[in-house]
């Protein structure tokens, strides 16, 4: 069975990755050349030359094509050779593989499967990342571990009482339980955690006193194969937020899109929306330096993990705890996806 699910949309990149010089990223295992053409508009082809497999990456943006920095071969943005240095006649099937893209919500967008099947419309709603009403921060790391680890560790908060206990967690966070349900091909966790004080970073943003309690909420909604649209915050206790009326706390959207690399490599896209003091930049910057700091903690669990698989091996016997109801039930889906395409 294959490591992925193909005929879906991840992101590859983040807009301001993508300018004048090519992009290297391998994807899915596959090596591939990001650029723009001269309209602006992103391309992403086989980064292997037609002629003799040379790294397209390691040449020039020229006229809207990308040029082979061995024998200075052109494609346009459709993977089709349009120069070849010293004759005029292009040689028939002079062509690499083109992948559809996209560009919306700061990120672009690559189809690995189908082409055919490459639907726009497909594409994750992440509209918190460029919409005026909301300030969102974010970044991308490289990790050294499997995005299936980083899926389970999305659909699973209770450890934030441990990871992140100087920015996202407090105690007993885990003692209260998880609804989860599923939504088609969607898998929605549900915790709320009542009376209890707020994590360091809410603190910040919401105001909250030390010894005031609150009522928190983490609402995970996963979209295969590997997005996430977390719902957080806090809001004072006893005023009704889990019948909807937060106007007495805060809420923030944490969301995560993790794209294969290899079985045992991602790329993490991550964005941090808020939709209050809007104009605050400090406020800003400092909930850019929290939030990196707390992601960054779980690369390390992440790439602890991975090595720890590789050098003791699957003969490791590993148990399940009922915060892993909807990590289960994860895994199930997307095997069954892989397992049907």
């Amino acid at each position: 069975m294959s490591d992925y699910l193909k005929n879906r949309w991840y992101v590859a990149a983040w807009d301001h990755e993508i300018s004048d010089k090519p992009l290297a990223r391998t994807i899915m295992d596959k090596p591939i050349v990001f650029f723009r053409d001269l309209d602006g508009k992103p391309a992403a082809l086989e980064d292997s030359c037609a002629h003799r497999y040379m790294a397209l990456s390691g040449g020039l943006i020229t006229g809207g094509r990308i040029q082979c920095p061995y024998h200075g071969l052109e494609f346009d943005r459709n993977g089709v050779c349009v120069s070849v240095p010293g004759q005029k006649q292009i040689p028939p099937g002079a062509s690499v593989k083109c992948y559809p893209v996209s560009e919306k919500w700061r990120y672009i967008w690559i189809w690995t499967g189908d082409p055919d099947l490459a639907d726009e419309s497909l594409i994750p709603d992440f509209h918190w990342n460029e919409d005026p009403n909301w300030v969102a921060v974010g970044d991308y790391f490289y990790v050294k571990g499997s995005y299936r680890l980083l899926i389970d560790n999305l659909l699973d908060l209770s450890h934030v009482a441990y990871v992140h206990a100087s920015t996202l967690g407090t105690e007993g966070v885990a003692n209260f339980p998880v609804k989860v349900t599923k939504d088609n091909n969607k898998i929605h966790a549900e915790r709320w955690i009542f009376d209890e004080p707020a994590p360091a970073m809410f603190k910040l943003v919401g105001g909250f006193k030390d010894d005031e309690k609150v009522d928190r909420w983490q609402l995970i909604h996963y979209q295969e194969p590997s997005h996430f649209m977390i719902d957080v915050g806090c809001a004072v206790a006893g005023t009704g937020a889990s019948t909807g009326n937060r106007s007495k706390g805060v809420t923030m959207f944490s969301n995560h899109t993790l794209t294969p690399e290899t079985k045992s490599s991602t790329h993490y896209f991550w964005h941090h929306a808020r939709n209050f003091r809007l104009e605050e930049r400090s406020l800003t910057e400092r909930l850019a330096e929290a939030t990196s700091t707390a992601f960054r903690e779980d690369v390390e669990i992440i790439e602890t993990q991975q090595d720890r698989m590789e050098r003791i091996g699957p003969e490791k016997t590993t148990i399940d705890i009922n915060a892993d109801a909807g990590v289960l039930q994860a895994r199930r889906m997307l095997d069954e996806l892989i397992d049907r395409e």
